[in-house]
Formats: C-alpha cells, sequence, structure tokens
C-alpha cells in the first residue's frame, strides 16, 4: 500500500502518473492496472486514463495479459540523467576503497541541481547487511546521513532557500521535524566533520556521512554508509575515520586545497548540477 503523502502545491495527476511510472518499474513486467490502483490507492478509471496517455507518449508498453512494463521512451530520460549525473571517476574510485576499507554497504551522493541523489553504491558482504541503496534516491535529505553532511556545509541562505517549499516529513519516529533541533544538528556536523541518520529514515539502519568539498570550497556531495543498529557501537569509530578519509581524499581529486573538515564553504549555485570531471 503507498503511504507517500502529496505536498501542497503539487499538481495531483502528475503526482499519480509519476507514482504509476515506479510501480511500473518495481514490478518489472508484472503489474496490471487493477494491481497498480490498488496499492497507490487510485481508483480504476483515473488508472487507465493515466496508462493510456503514458503508453502513447512511449514511456509504458501493454504486454499480453493486460500487464505493463516501461517503455522504449524511458531510455531517453536515462541518457539525459546520465549525461548529468554521471560522477566523476575519482568519486567512485574513493568510493570502492571506502567499502574495501569498511565492508560495509556505502554510496555517494552529489548535488543535482536542486536535489542531493545518490549516483552509485556497493553492499555489504557481511552475513547482516542493509542492502543496497537505490542510485537516484533524493527523498528527504534532512533524514539521512549524506544529506545531512551535504546541507550542514551549506551557507544558511541556502539552507533556508532549500526548505522554503519543503516540509521535515518523518519517515520513522526518530526522523528530525523540528527545525531548530535540526540546525542545531548541522552545527554539530560542522564541528565534527561526522553526520549521523539515528534510525530517521529507516528503522533498524543507522548511517553516517561525510562531506565531499569542490575547488570552490563548496559542498559538492557526501559519502555515508549505513549498517545494521546492532552493528554500529562496535563499527561506528573505525567506520567514521574511513568516511573522513575518503571524502578528504575525494575532495582533493576535485582540487579542494582547504582544511577538512572545511571551516567555511563556498555559495553552491543550485540551480547549476554537478557534472565536472
Amino acid at each position: 500500500m503507498s503511504t507517500r503523502s502529496t505536498p501542497s502545491g503539487t499538481l495531483l495527476t502528475l503526482d499519480r502518473g509519476i507514482r504509476v511510472l515506479e510501480e511500473i518499474s518495481r514490478g518489472s513486467g508484472l503489474c496490471t492496472a487493477r494491481s497498480i490502483g490498488s496499492t497507490l490507492e487510485i481508483n480504476q478509471g483515473t488508472i487507465y486514463q493515466i496508462l493510456r496517455t503514458l503508453q502513447n507518449s512511449g514511456y509504458v508498453h501493454r504486454l499480453p495479459g493486460g500487464r505493463y512494463r516501461l517503455g522504449a521512451r524511458i531510455a531517453y530520460l536515462v541518457d539525459g540523467y546520465q549525461i548529468q549525473a554521471a560522477p566523476p571517476q575519482a568519486i567512485i574510485d574513493h568510493l570502492h576503497a571506502l567499502h574495501i576499507a569498511t565492508d560495509e554497504t556505502v554510496y555517494a551522493a552529489l548535488a543535482l541541481g536542486s536535489t542531493i541523489a545518490i549516483v552509485a553504491s556497493q553492499e555489504s558482504t557481511k552475513r547482516l547487511r542493509v542492502g543496497s541503496f537505490e542510485v537516484g534516491f533524493a527523498q528527504k535529505p534532512h533524514a539521512t546521513a549524506s544529506g545531512k553532511a551535504f546541507l550542514a556545509f551549506c551557507d544558511d541562505a541556502e539552507i533556508e532557500r532549500y526548505f522554503e517549499d519543503r516540509e521535515l516529513e518523518s519517515s520513522t519516529a526518530n526522523t528530525i521535524t523540528d527545525w531548530d533541533v535540526l540546525k542545531r544538528e548541522f552545527e554539530q556536523i560542522r564541528q565534527q566533520g561526522i553526520a549521523f541518520d539515528r534510525e530517521e529514515s529507516d528503522t533498524g539502519v543507522v548511517g553516517i556521512g561525510t562531506v565531499i568539498i569542490g575547488s570552490h570550497g563548496e559542498p559538492v556531495g557526501a559519502y555515508a554508509s549505513a549498517m545494521p543498529v546492532a552493528r554500529f557501537e562496535s563499527s561506528c569509530e573505525s567506520v567514521s575515520a574511513e568516511l573522513l578519509k575518503a571524502a578528504d581524499d575525494a575532495s582533493r581529486s576535485l582540487r579542494y586545497r582547504g582544511a577538512y573538515p572545511p571551516k567555511e564553504t563556498g555559495p553552491r549555485n543550485p540551480q547549476k548540477p554537478f557534472v565536472s570531471r
């Protein structure tokens, strides 16, 4: 059952169309109009209208038996996203080194316009693990270690602009939803260089994040690790140290020359995706 809320000011029909696309993607060719409507709690008449529109545009394809899969037009969006979001090779190289050093699930997130999205991830090989993180995920950065690590090193004006039309929505009972509490946490992150997700984005999962800094002293992304709560106490110190090293090394690769963690950061252009190589 879908529980995603529709923020105020959002076009409802478009939001539903996006949710239908996401459901078809998850269904791997097994979704029907009925199953989609049931999962998303949208009436069948609306579902059929959305599916016809998406089919006519080439974004979905109807299979025999009334099942749906993604259409060829999706490749156009994927190509465009990859061109804009492909991370610099140095980011991938240091992520790989981080994965070897920790053997925890680790991922890299980069600023893409006005969002910070996961661009690469590697899963832990340990028996007790949290799984992989979906490339492209960009929701609720105030609840994730990578999002908080990045936002903490933006200047105050940028942070306020970012949250002008975004609510501090909760994912779990631990998610910070009070603006003053979040600002105090950002200050702690700036001082320590480490951000924590204390079961704020997913129950039972703890995250640790560090900011990646660009050549002008601006935050461009973050590395993060996620692990089960049961392993956090014994692994926190060593994983934090490896994350700080990886983010420092990546920042140097991007020609940052200041202190790490930085004492001050430069302003970022939220309209310009980070595509530097």
